[in-house]
Order: C-alpha cells, then structure tokens, then sequence
C-alpha cells in the first residue's frame, strides 16, 4: 500500500491551498487505502491553526483532522520565528524540528504533496 506525507507551506494568505491541504487529507482517509498518512505545518504553514481558530468553514476540518489519529507535526523553529508557539500548543499539535522527519519519508518511499 501507498503511504502519503502531506506538507503544508502556505497561510491563510493563501486560503485555497489551505482548503485544498485539508480536505485532500480527509477525502484521503475516508478512502482507507492508504498504508500511512502524515501531515506537517511548514514555513508559514505553522501559522494556521491560529488563523482557523474563529473560520466556521475549515476550523471543522482542521479539528477532525487531528482527532483522526494522522501523525501531524509542526515544524518548532517555524513556529518560533513566527510566534506561533501557543496558537499549536493550544490546538495540540506536536511541535518539533521536522527536517529529519521529512527525510525519513522520502527515504521510506512516501508520496510527498505539497501545498
């Protein structure tokens, strides 16, 4: 079976490849023919869940996405740099250095979407 890393690097500056992130990852679970999925706020991506946190469209989507068991990380030198930190904390998104992490998904053959 396949095994999906989804990476997202855009803001709400950017709204329809939020919405695109988002839903693509849930239409991707409810398929169930995904081996794994992952799912990592990058660059100005960790800013997100702080911009979601009154959207009655995708706020939704962002909460069933991290009640769905998906691994779901957040870069934390982003997230400092961009001040971020209590926005993730408080959404409970782990927060860590993600560069090995995203090497270690290619390197275990994972389909790499970026948005």
């Amino acid at each position: 079976m396949a095994k999906l890393a989804i990476v997202l690097l855009s803001d709400m500056k950017d709204p329809v490849k939020v919405e695109m992130a988002l839903r693509f990852t849930s239409v991707a679970l409810k398929q169930n023919r995904l081996e794994d999925i992952r799912f990592f706020f990058f660059g100005p991506g960790v800013r997100v869940p702080g911009q979601l946190k009154d959207d009655p469209v995708l706020r939704p989507v962002l909460d069933d996405l991290l009640a769905s068991g998906v691994t779901t990380l957040a870069c934390i030198y982003n997230a400092r740099g961009l001040g971020e930190e209590d926005n993730l904390r408080e959404a409970e998104i782990q927060m860590q250095a993600i560069g090995a992490d995203l090497v270690n998904v290619v390197d275990q053959g994972y389909q790499m979407m970026t948005f």
